[in-house]
């Protein structure tokens, strides 16, 4: 059996990369070491920070136009473009796959297909009005050697957060639930399939496997979600009481998840395992199987502190407002390659 090591990385567009580059670099080549495969959300296009610790660009979604800038992905929010540096506002923000100078893992193939839909958000009540941002996913095809299965990793950023979570009533949910549906699509009708292949996807899906009466993401509806005179309006327009209001945010928050289990996909890690990864004491960085492995290890690199309870420090360098998690999966290697060679031979 082989070992694939992966990791899910949102950079946050590097509004809270430090401006010490070395002691940046430093972090970033602690929390990658020994890691075949990197996933980034939230990267800009043209900006490499993991070249100078042994990775190689394998594909970006920017450079496949397949992306949109940092304004436009923030709907031209300006509280939150004054967290970042003005010089990025208009850089692209995109998801990417790195690989491993020296890995034994070798890259087959690559590409980027959009995972979003044209859906138009209706503002009102404070909010942008507008088509919803592009969403993506960047993919690689791996084998080690010339034996052993093929694993595609998939690396996808899932809509939602802050911005369009404000419209969970207006269709969002069916949204959130058809984007990892359409990667699903893309895995089984993938170009010269074998049944042996693996599918990988990683990233962050905005979003947390349960939903509680007093677990953090409700306590986020409370706080920031159901008093928005927009998510009021909605209600109103769709004639909504609280009670369905808070089981259409709990069913548009959970719906990536039923597309994993319509299709038999399962989850590496939960958050009693690995912890949590947003600063809001989340885990909403994920990792999907398309057919059980042995996961070898799973764990959460600190790269965030947390933003509520007044909660002691998990780092005093934090790279990006997320947790990166690093798993190592088990590829099964195949068992008679000669007989393999010998049905697929003249």
């Amino acid at each position: 059996m082989s070992q694939l090591s992966t990791m899910t990385l949102n950079l946050q567009y590097f509004a809270s990369y430090p401006k010490d580059e070395e002691a940046a670099r430093g972090r970033l080549a602690e929390v990658t070491a020994g890691v075949d495969v990197v996933c980034v959300q939230e990267g800009i296009a043209g900006r490499n920070v993991l070249d100078l610790v042994g990775y190689e660009l394998c594909v970006c979604a920017g450079q496949s136009k397949i992306a949109q800038s940092v304004h436009d992905m923030v709907y031209g929010d300006a509280p939150t473009l004054q967290l970042c540096d003005a010089s990025v506002h208009d850089k692209v923000l995109c998801n990417q796959i790195y690989l491993k100078r020296g890995s034994r893992w070798q890259m087959v193939d690559s590409g980027v297909m959009q995972v979003s839909s044209d859906l138009y958000l209706c503002g009102g009540g404070n909010r942008a009005e507008g088509k919803l941002a592009i969403r993506s996913m960047a993919w690689v095809k791996l084998r080690e050697g010339i034996s052993g299965p093929s694993v595609y990793i998939m690396c996808t950023h899932i809509s939602g957060g802050r911005f369009e979570d404000q419209y969970f009533v207006q269709q969002l949910a069916e949204e959130r639930y058809q984007q990892p549906e359409r990667i699903i699509n893309f895995f089984n009708n993938r170009p010269d399939p074998e049944d042996d292949d693996i599918g990988i996807l990683l990233g962050d899906f905005n979003a947390t496997t349960e939903y509680t009466p007093d677990g953090p993401m409700h306590g986020y509806f409370k706080s920031s979600i159901v008093s928005s005179p927009g998510v009021q309006a909605d209600a109103a327009a769709t004639g909504l009481d609280p009670q369905q209001l808070n089981e259409h945010f709990k069913n548009y928050m959970i719906s990536p998840f039923a597309a994993f289990e319509k299709h038999g996909w399962t989850l590496a890690y939960d958050q009693k395992q690995v912890g949590v990864t947003s600063g809001f004491g989340h885990l909403i960085d994920h990792m999907a199987m398309s057919k059980p492995l042995k996961v070898v290890s799973a764990k959460v690199h600190y790269l965030t502190n947390q933003k509520l309870g007044n909660k002691p420090k998990d780092t005093d360098l934090p790279l990006t407002d997320h947790n990166a998690v690093n798993a190592v999966f088990g590829i099964p290697s195949y068992e008679c390659m000669p007989a393999r060679v010998a049905l697929t031979s003249p």
